[in-house]
């Protein structure tokens, strides 16, 4: 369902008719947000859009089918979690950690990232469609069929990654590291 108030057509929080930004309780719902965060119950079907989080540890855990865009994360520890058709785009990412994770179908497209670190993980099927990446680590990971189409990559690094079938078609690379992938599979 979408927000009551009137023109918006953002997806509404868990219980109530209201967005995050039209909701009169945006600092409960937030608070909650970071509960279930950290908690090590899998979050599922769950929407929060245009909040802030700041120096989190996540438990290993799921985030199935659940809207996050618009958001912003500083120091915020993803490692270890299963990421299944989530919807992370538009947002800005600031020294977060994603190592290890599984990511499938998940998106992030229009996001941008500065000094994250992806290293180790799966990532496959996940859209990276837009991002602007500066100082970030893909290294030893599984972008099978991961697009990355239409991107501007700066100092990132994808070395020992599995890119077959990974789209990079129309991307600026500035200072970018290849070694060891398997670039001349990927579409460019």
């Amino acid at each position: 369902m979408t927000c009551a108030h009137p023109g918006c057509r953002t997806y509404i929080c868990e219980d109530g008719p209201y967005c995050y930004r039209h909701s009169p309780n945006q600092e409960e719902l937030q608070a909650r947000c970071i509960q279930m965060l950290l908690s090590e119950t899998n979050m599922v079907d769950f929407s929060l859009t245009g909040s802030e989080f700041e120096d989190l540890v996540l438990p290993k855990k799921e985030l199935i089918a659940s809207n996050l865009a618009w958001c912003t994360f500083r120091n915020v520890d993803f490692s270890h979690t299963t990421l299944l058709n989530t919807f992370f785009d538009f947002c800005l990412f600031e020294n977060c950690t994603f190592n290890n994770i599984l990511s499938r179908y998940a998106v992030f497209s229009g996001s941008k990232m500065i000094d994250c670190d992806f290293s180790g993980s799966i990532i496959i099927h996940t859209n990276f469609c837009g991002v602007d990446t500066f100082r970030c680590n893909f290294n030893d990971c599984d972008l099978y069929f991961s697009t990355f189409n239409s991107s501007y990559l700066r100092d990132t690094s994808f070395e020992d990654c599995n890119l077959k079938k990974a789209d990079f078609v129309h991307t600026d690379q500035r200072r970018v590291s290849l070694r060891y992938s398997n670039y001349e599979e990927a579409r460019r």
